[in-house]
């Protein structure tokens, strides 16, 4: 899950959204040989979508009500509508 590439680290915010999702349970539907899509599509969609929050924590490197309230609705929004 964790797993970055040799010259491909991943940012704090992206590591946030991974950790949030395995964490929270969104993952837990997910077939074991879908989790490496489901990460790379969740992680797309979070840039090309939520952008901003994204930039927030990057910046920030904070977590708050506010933050995981975020995270949790743009989660709900990928798992509704995400194909991976």
């Amino acid at each position: 899950l964790m797993k970055q590439g040799q010259y491909s680290p991943l940012s704090v915010a992206e590591m946030a959204f991974v950790l949030y999702a395995a964490n929270e349970g969104y993952l837990n539907d997910v077939p074991v040989n879908k989790v490496v899509a489901y990460e790379a599509a969740m992680l797309a969609d979070m840039k090309s979508n939520h952008g901003d929050l994204m930039a927030q924590i990057n910046e920030s490197g904070d977590y708050n009500d506010d933050i995981s309230t975020a995270m949790e609705s743009a989660l709900d929004n990928f798992k509704a509508n995400g194909v991976y």
